[in-house]
């Protein structure tokens, strides 16, 4: 089953998010390890304004990079339920897909559990 990489992120990242497809994990937040923990999806952690994660992104593309890895977004999901579980607000975590309530039917394309 894939997971999800929890990135928190603040309001100054929204429209990078929203309107540009990207997210941004700056390495003094640690490497992220997608292969090893078979995330294939991302989903922004807000910190401010309705807190936790409103939605989930399929990762399109990942970039290394010595001063951040880049992440491309490709297809969203809406979480109908802010999810707030997030254990702390500082790095990022892995989380099994289920834990938001989908599935996934195929790379990239998921549907709400029954």
């Amino acid at each position: 089953m894939p997971n999800v990489i929890v990135v928190p992120e603040t309001e100054e990242f929204t429209n990078h998010v929203s309107h540009e497809n990207v997210i941004w994990i700056t390495s003094k937040l640690g490497i992220p390890k997608l292969k090893e923990n078979n995330a294939t999806y991302i989903a922004p952690y807000w910190l401010h304004g309705t807190k936790g994660v409103n939605r989930i992104y399929h990762i399109a593309e990942s970039k290394p990079g010595k001063e951040a890895a880049t992440f491309v977004l490709g297809n969203s999901f809406v979480v109908p339920d802010h999810w707030t579980g997030m254990g702390q607000h500082r790095r990022f975590e892995y989380h099994a897909l289920s834990t938001f309530g989908y599935v996934e039917i195929c790379p990239g394309l998921l549907t709400r559990e029954n």
